[in-house]
């Protein structure tokens, strides 16, 4: 009996990938996953949940997709996965992420490298609280970019001109308002210089389309759905010059010199911005054996597949650049993958 549901669980994963394949949209690898959950076998299920970010961003279709790699793998009786259910779950971005992860409320949460350590270190906007101090690195995952989109028609060409602009600044939590408030300080400027709304991207959409907000920020990797989007509404990327850019780097020092190369969006050119490495966190409670195969799993040939098939950022994850801008301790499985693959001494 055991061994006919093993079966029917492996003939319903291959036809959800062939329907991902097929259609290329998340929503169903999102539906997948719950009919999944549907036919589980008898056995208890226990639930990974993936702490990503906005629909329209990139945390939440690679998010998404690790589920479904994580699901898919977890089949193999005594393995240290067995019997996962990946899911993905929305949030404010990373400094929520963090906290989830912290609290137990997450098994795991992309987060920005820069964000992850001064979680780590109790820096603002951690305000000296070390009870974050238990978040571990598994894996770096890709560079995002800190992109400031705007109608062409709002008279937007540099920073300074953001100022009394309707501009979507993202959520509380985020990352990217984090980021967004060191980019203003570094341009002697603050929120109060701009008409802020805080509203994740998909909130921004329709208020950009017509003509009620100016424009928005991001820090995500590139392309994301967001702007792709608003390509028939007519959006041009607002760069940070390389002058300031340097600076910030020079304060904060996981966050570093960047571009969003021209092609990226359709008709937008080559510009020039920050950037900041995407992990893959963990408490560092999660037992060592889950770690290390959470590591391993992020590379397996099948989840390589999915990421790179699935969405353009996930031909990033790579080994070779698995510890690129790792800024908090790697928990100890993965440490010990790394080190089996010499990539570690």
């Amino acid at each position: 009996m055991q061994a006919s549901h093993k079966n029917h669980r492996r003939i319903w994963l291959l036809q959800m990938i062939r329907c991902y394949h097929f259609l290329h949209t998340f929503q169903v690898l999102l539906t997948c996953s719950l009919v999944l959950c549907c036919i589980a076998p008898a056995q208890a299920m226990e639930t990974f949940r993936i702490g990503t970010g906005g629909k329209t961003g990139v945390y939440y279709p690679i998010g998404t997709l690790i589920a479904l790699g994580l699901t898919q793998q977890a089949q193999e009786q005594g393995a240290p996965l067995y019997g996962l259910i990946g899911v993905a779950q929305n949030s404010a971005g990373s400094i929520e992420n963090i906290k989830g992860v912290v609290a137990g409320d997450l098994e795991a949460g992309l987060v920005q490298a820069d964000l992850a350590s001064f979680a780590f270190n109790g820096k603002k906007p951690f305000n000296n609280d070390h009870s974050f101090s238990s978040i571990r690195a598994i894996a770096s995952l890709y560079p995002e970019k800190f992109q400031i989109v705007v109608r062409k028609d709002a008279g937007i060409s540099t920073f300074f001109d953001l100022e009394g602009k309707r501009i979507s600044v993202d959520e509380q939590g985020s990352g990217t308002l984090s980021v967004m408030r060191i980019v203003l300080a570094a341009h002697g400027m603050s929120e109060n210089d701009l008409l802020p709304l805080y509203l994740k991207p998909v909130f921004t959409q329709d208020r950009i389309k017509n003509g009620q907000l100016d424009g928005f920020v991001m820090m995500a990797g590139a392309p994301m759905e967001a702007v792709t989007q608003l390509s028939k509404t007519g959006v041009s990327l607002v760069p940070v010059e390389p002058t300031i850019a340097k600076k910030i780097a020079s304060q904060y020092p996981y966050l570093s010199l960047g571009k969003i190369d021209e092609g990226i969006y359709e008709g937008i050119s080559e510009t020039p911005s920050l950037e900041v490495n995407a992990l893959l966190v963990v408490n560092d409670t999660m037992p060592e054996e889950r770690a290390y195969a959470l590591a391993e799993l992020l590379f397996k040939k099948t989840t390589a597949e999915l990421l790179k098939n699935g969405h353009p950022q996930g031909a990033s994850i790579t080994l070779e650049s698995a510890l690129n801008g790792v800024s908090i301790p790697l928990h100890a499985g993965a440490k010990r993958y790394y080190k089996e693959l010499g990539l570690l001494d």
